[in-house]
Formats: C-alpha cells, sequence, structure tokens
C-alpha cells in the first residue's frame, strides 16, 4: 500500500470516529459515550473535541481519569484510577506526574479529564491477558511459602514493599 491510499483510509477512518463518538462541550463538561468527563486540567490549550473523537475508545470509560497529551500533531489517551483502587501503583492518579516526565515529551500540550461515571468493561470488552499478567499470577506469596516452611520475604519483595514514591503532583485532585 503507498502513502496516498494510506493517508486517504486514514482520513476516512478519522470521520468515522468523529461520527460514532459525538462529543459534545459545555464548559469544563464534557459528554462521549454516554459518559460526563470533568476538564481539570488543559495545559497550553491541548483539549479539543475533534481529536478528542477520533482517539477514543470504549475501553477508556472504565478509568476515573483521562490523561491526554500532544505529540507531532497526534493525540495519545492513558487512563488512570483514583488513588483508593486496587491496582498496580502506575495506574494510580497520584503517579500522574511521572508519567508525564517520563512519557509525554517535555513542555508538550496536555489535559486531564476525570471521569464522573466511570462504568465497568462487559466481558467481550476486556483486553485479552498477556504473558506479563500472566506471569504475575504464579509469584509465590508468603502463604505458599508457609506450606515449605519459608515464611521469609525474598529481596525482590522487600525493594516492592519500601518502594515509595514522593508525591509529585501539579495540582489538586478532588477525591470522592
Amino acid at each position: 500500500m503507498d502513502r496516498e491510499s494510506l493517508k486517504t483510509q486514514t482520513l476516512l477512518q478519522q470521520e468515522e470516529r468523529k461520527m460514532a463518538y459525538r462529543v459534545m462541550r459545555q464548559g469544563n463538561k464534557i459528554d462521549i459515550d454516554k459518559l460526563t468527563l470533568e476538564l481539570v486540567e488543559d495545559f497550553k490549550d491541548a483539549f479539543t473535541t475533534e481529536k478528542l473523537a477520533i482517539r477514543y475508545t470504549p475501553l477508556l470509560a472504565q478509568y476515573d481519569y483521562i490523561v491526554g497529551d500532544i505529540s507531532a500533531e497526534q493525540l495519545r489517551l492513558k487512563g488512570f484510577y483514583h488513588n483508593d483502587k486496587h491496582v498496580p501503583n502506575q495506574d494510580k492518579i497520584e503517579t500522574l506526574q511521572d508519567y508525564l516526565y517520563e512519557y509525554v515529551n517535555f513542555g508538550a500540550p496536555y489535559f486531564v479529564l476525570e471521569n464522573t461515571t466511570p462504568r465497568q468493561l462487559e466481558q467481550e470488552d476486556r483486553p485479552k491477558n498477556n504473558k506479563r499478567s500472566h506471569r504475575n499470577n504464579h509469584k509465590r506469596t508468603p502463604e505458599k511459602d508457609q506450606n515449605k516452611g519459608n515464611t521469609s520475604t525474598t529481596p525482590h519483595q522487600k525493594e516492592q514493599i519500601n518502594k515509595k514514591k514522593p508525591n509529585k503532583r501539579a495540582f489538586t485532585i478532588k477525591q470522592k
């Protein structure tokens, strides 16, 4: 496939997505896919309804926060959860500043949307388990070690327990 036909196909796909996910904005309230989102931060006026409509996917409906950043005129979206959820730390909103430092170009425009009505994904919408999550399911736990008479933690487990990240948020997130 040559570049011109690929570019044409991409533009057609973007137009289809705009029609499928209409974005309505009233002040800081944004409605998309039966979700109500609130614009919490808009660094360098990064938020546009058109780009959100093109990049939105229903998988984002499960997150409490959606962060979008723009690089090379392309919007990238990432979801985060409230700090009190039982998810890996890198998926909690308290690590937003770390994400911005590590994965977003310095000074790039970004925005943060708070999902006021997150919803559970249907079974068919859930992504398939990858090897990493499968591998993590088989880690030895202290309960399993008790059967072998060994209740000590490994150096790796101690490191994970003792690892604490400083809170570097640039803005305050409302806790519910």
